[in-house]
């Protein structure tokens, strides 16, 4: 059992979410200006993010995961604030500005402003599937059922609490609705 919730972990991972979240966007048509618009949300929502696994290997055991969570949290925050810039510079259109600014609150959030450990992990699935049903349709909320072996492994493997689950799970909702009322003031 505790191979299969370590595979939910891996799989489950925020930059895979957001991968395939900017994929279905890009799919549905309309979300991004072009394709350099949509390679650039690849790159600075899952490529920059993922770059932690490999630069992680440069320590050694135990040293290597907090590491590795560490340089994940400050590589997908960077890459953000990457995606946001370019938007912002190629005046993209306003969905892709609230996408970006979406993931950066919320990675701010969750890392840096609340005092008490967030999931990284419901967060990378929550987040994609509510900007799923905001800009394509509201079915895919069916999406966060997603949350449930994301939890069950998260709490079976002792990485979260269920408060930290939930936490997790409601930030980038909120920071998606900050996001658009934001985006829609310019």
């Amino acid at each position: 059992m505790m191979k299969l919730c370590k595979i939910i972990r891996i799989i489950t991972v925020a930059p895979l979410a957001a991968a395939l979240a900017v994929t279905l966007l890009f799919l549905h048509g309309g979300f991004f200006a072009n394709g350099a618009n949509f390679a650039a949300a690849i790159i600075s929502l899952t490529v920059f993010p993922l770059l932690a696994y490999p630069v992680s290997l440069i320590k050694k055991g135990d040293e290597r995961r907090r590491f590795q969570r560490s340089l994940a949290i400050v590589l997908a925050v960077a890459g953000y604030i990457g995606g946001l810039l370019f938007s912002l510079a190629a005046n993209a259109a306003d969905g892709e500005r609230v996408l970006y600014l979406t993931y950066l609150l919320s990675g701010v959030a969750s890392s840096f402003l609340l005092k008490k450990k967030s999931s990284g992990h419901a967060c990378g699935i929550a987040g994609p599937v509510a900007l799923l049903a905001y800009y394509v349709h509201p079915l895919y909320l069916l999406g966060l059922l997603l949350l449930l072996p994301v939890g069950y492994a998260s709490l079976k493997m002792k990485r979260h609490t269920l408060p930290q689950l939930i936490s997790g799970a409601v930030i980038p909702i909120v920071c998606l609705i900050l996001s658009a009322a934001i985006c829609s003031l310019s």
